[in-house]
């Protein structure tokens, strides 16, 4: 029986049936909310897979020396540190592992490298082809393509430090690896492009020779 102010009433099979809705409503509630719990887990495992891939990508030594990319040497004792690396080989500058920019390369002669021997030669001139500059100016140190490149990795590197709740301030670093004939203005090209996307933190990879 059932009280309705003063009076009762017996309880109907109609009364049934809407304690079962109650019921199955609550059971669909509570799934729901689980459901946002998972999706909320899943949602922070993603931001950290994201993470680890940028750190494993931005390795400085996740690189393969070969014709077109052979570092320099030095007896330096530092260890590379975890940042956005910036590769710069006899034919392309790679951000992230991808080709950016492509470099020019003449031989002694004049002639465009085109095959593997060509770029085997000595006295070649690698170049960043004026196209590629800020008003097409060969004389302008900022390389608008790796400008943006640059800008846009490194407003993600915020963005998934911030996700990750670090309480260190983020850091522009970035460290550069390129083949050791490539010619000092190419580089001077690459710092001052970085610095204007905002990375003020520049290295320099190289090759760790045992000799002393």
């Amino acid at each position: 029986m059932a009280k309705t102010g003063q009076h009762q009433r017996p309880i109907g099979d109609g009364d049934e049936v809407a304690f079962q809705k109650k019921d199955r409503a609550g059971v669909r509630k509570q799934d729901f909310s689980d459901a946002l719990n998972i999706n909320s887990l899943m949602d922070i495992m993603s931001i950290l897979l994201v993470f680890l891939l940028v750190s494993i990508t931005s390795d400085p030594w996740n690189v393969k020396q070969n014709q077109y990319m052979q570092l320099a040497q030095s007896t330096v004792d530092r260890d590379p540190q975890d940042s956005l690396a910036i590769l710069i080989d006899k034919r392309h500058i790679v951000v992230d592992e991808e080709e950016t920019v492509p470099i020019a390369c003449t031989t002694q002669g004049g002639r465009q490298c085109r095959t593997d021997d060509d770029y085997a030669k000595e006295g070649n001139r690698y170049f960043i082809d004026k196209a590629y500059k800020e008003d097409s100016e060969e004389s302008s140190f900022l390389v608008t393509k790796l400008l943006k490149t640059l800008s846009d990795e490194f407003e993600f590197a915020k963005e998934v430090h911030a996700d990750l709740g670090r309480e260190e301030p983020f850091k522009g670093i970035t460290t550069i690896i390129c083949d050791r004939d490539i010619p000092y203005r190419i580089i001077a090209d690459v710092v001052y492009t970085a610095g204007t996307a905002g990375i003020d933190q520049l290295r320099f990879a190289v090759m760790r020779d045992s000799r002393r």
